[in-house]
């Protein structure tokens, strides 16, 4: 009860002084999309949904360049122009994550990153949100670290169940994204542990750019240097794709002699899922942009989120899509079901909201993954 009240009165002085925005008309974002694939249009989608409930304009650019200082570029055309929006929300990069971050508080435009972790080198030289730069609101990311870590645990649990190998160890090789990506360093990072701490042996890492080209043909490469791989680690789905395609083509048989784990949620991989060929993705994140505009509406409206997070950085956690699941996630995915429910039920304010307490992302989350695994299987219900 302590720790109730305790919270209640937190919650309260930073409603009276906290950097609030205040609440008036419908916010304006502009979201600066890292690139055009699969997964962030994804991404982009179910923001729309949200923002559409919630009654925030949002404004989505995509970098068709997929380059640092191409992004860069974007953040500086927004920041330039006449009437600003009031927030930009972007993709921490490597080397231009601060440029953008003085960029926007010196326009006067509130920021909020998230979908991987703020680099190194931006941290030391500014710190975190709120601490040198007063208009960087906020940090959201999935624990990529975790989510490296547990890929391994996944494929060498499945290998030593189907007695893959007869060896001490399992041999895995691994297939990463780009140098300037901390999605990429932490989940490397979280996979490297793994591997030294586990019976998974690392034949070789390396990097194809989130590329599923490229994928196939390293993993092509891969498979002639090291015929006894029983395990293929994949830092995304579209390159899980590629490793999947390379294998059939070296004559392995994903799923039965070569096991595949990847993240991203992405449709062709859950019906990998579904067939045997992919054992597992690890997603969810593509919601990431979804409830970081919940975050910034809430601000926006009267309602910081330093109850949340007294720092102002959230984590959360993937979860795995399995051939046991994969129904559920497939109606999580589902933009119909997207547009069926009302966002604004997991907002703080106003009278849709239902998030009265102090939640936390992954709480949020859960709420949105359960309510839209069950909008299909209701509309199924009711129509029998």
């Amino acid at each position: 009860m302590k720790s109730y009240l305790a919270r209640l009165l937190i919650s309260f002085l930073l409603l009276l002084t906290g950097p609030l925005a205040h609440a008036g008309p419908r916010p304006t974002i502009v979201f600066l999309s890292p690139d055009d694939s699969r997964f962030w249009q994804m991404v982009s989608g179910f923001m729309t949904e949200v923002a559409e409930d919630l009654d925030v304009d949002l404004e989505v650019q995509y970098d068709r360049e997929s380059h640092r200082f191409s992004y860069l570029r974007m953040a500086r055309d927004v920041l330039s122009r006449e009437e600003k929006p009031d927030y930009l929300l972007f993709m921490c990069k490597e080397h231009v994550t601060e440029s953008m971050l003085r960029l926007a508080d010196g326009a006067g435009v509130k920021a909020f990153t998230f979908n991987t972790d703020v680099p190194d080198a931006a941290r030391a030289s500014i710190g975190m949100p709120r601490t040198v730069l007063p208009g960087w609101l906020g940090h959201l990311s999935p624990d990529n670290i975790a989510a490296g870590r547990a890929l391994v645990t996944l494929l060498g649990k499945e290998a030593e169940q189907m007695e893959l190998t007869s060896e001490p160890s399992i041999p895995m090789v691994a297939l990463s994204g780009t140098l300037d990506s901390s999605a990429t360093k932490d989940r490397n990072g979280g996979m490297l542990a793994a591997a030294v701490q586990q019976r998974s042996e690392l034949l070789q890492l390396v990097y194809a750019n989130w590329s599923r080209t490229l994928a196939r043909e390293k993993t092509e490469v891969l498979l002639k240097r090291y015929p006894d791989t029983v395990s293929i680690w994949s830092a995304s789905d579209g390159m899980a794709l590629g490793a999947i395609q390379a294998a059939r083509n070296a004559g392995r048989i994903p799923g039965e002699d070569l096991l595949v784990g990847s993240v991203d949620w992405e449709p062709e991989a859950l019906e990998k899922i579904r067939q045997g060929e992919l054992l597992v993705s690890l997603g969810r994140h593509f919601m990431g942009g979804g409830l970081a505009l919940l975050l910034l509406h809430d601000y926006h409206h009267g309602r910081d989120f330093g109850d949340m997070s007294p720092d102002y950085v959230f984590r959360y956690e993937l979860e795995p899509a399995t051939r046991d699941n994969v129904d559920q996630i497939q109606r999580i995915m589902d933009p119909e079901n997207w547009s069926a429910i009302d966002f604004r039920r997991f907002s703080r304010v106003g009278e849709k909201g239902t998030a009265k307490a102090v939640p936390d992302p992954d709480a949020v989350l859960d709420a949105i993954t359960g309510a839209l695994a069950r909008e299909r299987a209701d509309t199924v219900a009711s129509s029998e």
